[in-house]
């Protein structure tokens, strides 16, 4: 509740007054959760235009923007220009005039230009993936918070969600890297395969993945987060199938969030679940 809400709102005690690491983490997730609920009701009265698709936005600012790139949509306009004059002319006259080795000249132009387009967009796209996953990687992450989650936030839910394999180091030392690196693949496949397509997995950096999950309370996503903390990974090592563990931390995103603030609380909550084995994903 907020303060001064009337003698009789119910108190939520402020971090710094509870007595163990597990109320504070509670009483930090109920403080937030609270105020981020009622500040949503007051801006989804003014009743503001349901944003653009999610996926579309992202996919758009990470396409190349030939506007912004004076040096590109340059090349791209003198390559129209000469596809435009080799439609014109006929090889026989080309030939007559002694234009042949000209219009050879041009078409070669042309392919390198369509060849400089592409690398730099395969360049755009591979600087945002993880090399070894597929999975959308740190960078990404910056980017689709920025551009499409903070601009979108008084419309729409988003949690991010913070996972991290239990004892991945036994992993490596006991198979070798190669055989981490499979893990690592199969987790990654397996976050695809359980969130929606518009939900935003990447892979932070060694064992440690994230995900914006969009369109969905915290309430209604944790049972099914509980699920796949319970259910675990099967993975076949060369010695049989063992259950791949992981724990998982959960937070709202917030309109006064930057990255690094909601990565804070979602990882500080995931800690909790680690260090507390047998509990279910935590929030805050």
């Amino acid at each position: 509740m907020f303060e001064g809400a009337g003698a009789e709102a119910e108190y939520i005690p402020k971090a710094k007054e509870a007595e163990s690491f597990k109320a504070r983490l509670e009483a930090e997730r109920e403080a937030l959760l609270s105020a981020w609920i009622a500040f949503l009701e007051i801006q989804r009265e003014k009743k503001v235009p349901l944003p653009p698709l999610y996926a579309d936005a992202f996919y758009a600012a990470t396409r190349i923007k030939k506007k912004n790139n004076y040096i590109l949509n340059l090349l791209i306009e003198g390559k129209s220009i000469f596809s435009s004059l080799l439609d014109k002319i006929h090889p026989q006259i080309a030939e007559k005039l002694g234009l042949t080795e000209d219009l050879t000249r041009i078409t070669n132009y042309i392919q390198r230009i369509e060849e400089l387009e592409r690398e730099l967009s395969f360049l755009k796209e591979s600087f945002l993936r993880d090399q070894l996953t597929g999975l959308w990687n740190q960078s990404a992450l910056e980017k689709f918070f920025n551009e499409v989650v903070m601009p979108n936030i008084f419309e729409e839910d988003y949690l991010l969600c913070y996972f991290d394999l239990d004892k991945f180091k036994s992993v490596n030392d006991y198979y070798g890297h190669k055989m981490g690196d499979r893990v690592l693949i199969a987790f990654a496949n397996y976050l695809k395969r359980n969130l929606k397509p518009k939900d935003f997995p990447c892979r932070l950096h060694g064992d440690e993945f994230s995900a914006v999950i969009i369109g969905v309370t915290i309430d209604k996503f944790l049972p099914f987060a509980e699920r796949l903390y319970e259910e675990g990974l099967p993975f076949k090592f060369p010695d049989g199938v063992r259950k791949i563990t992981f724990s998982i931390g959960i937070t709202n995103v917030i309109a006064s969030d930057t990255l690094e603030k909601a990565l804070e609380r979602a990882d500080f909550s995931m800690y909790w679940c680690k260090e507390n084995r047998g509990l279910k994903p935590v929030r805050v």
